[in-house]
């Protein structure tokens, strides 16, 4: 199965790029494609078109920013106008103080996770890989 993956305003791509093909290549995933978005209108198109290709898209960075361009916000006003509820959104924490999310619709994912490759690791356990999974298969 296919999944994109799109770095915002992220610094550490290539440790993180690293983890996450590790991770889901054990899961028969593999990257239709990698790109990077620097502003939340950016980002906006290249989740839009992702989804028309994928049943999972990733999204790495941009959960410390502390500006207007935290993805947790952007995140928060794309969702507040979707109808989805809480019981469509999970959140994935790690020991550290960022958090990371799963947003479930049908049979699709977004998945929004900090630019640390060990946060990634923590928040990705063998659980949450095995939802992601079941939760992304054709309907």
């Amino acid at each position: 199965m296919k999944y994109d993956l799109i770095f915002y305003i992220s610094k550490k791509t290539g440790y993180c790029e690293k983890h996450l093909r590790r991770l889901f290549s054990a899961r028969q995933y593999e990257a239709r494609s990698v790109t990077f978005a620097s502003t939340p209108v950016d980002l906006g198109e290249k989740v839009c078109d992702s989804l028309r290709y994928c049943p999972l898209v990733i999204i790495v960075g941009g959960l410390r920013s502390p500006y207007d361009d935290n993805l947790s916000t952007v995140l928060s006003r794309v969702l507040s106008n979707s109808g989805l509820t809480l019981e469509n959104m999970r959140k994935l924490r790690s020991s550290g103080k960022t958090s990371g999310y799963i947003i479930r619709y049908r049979n699709q994912i977004l998945l929004a996770l900090p630019d640390e490759p060990r946060d990634i690791d923590a928040m990705l356990s063998d659980s949450v890989l095995r939802y992601i999974e079941a939760k992304t298969k054709p309907e």
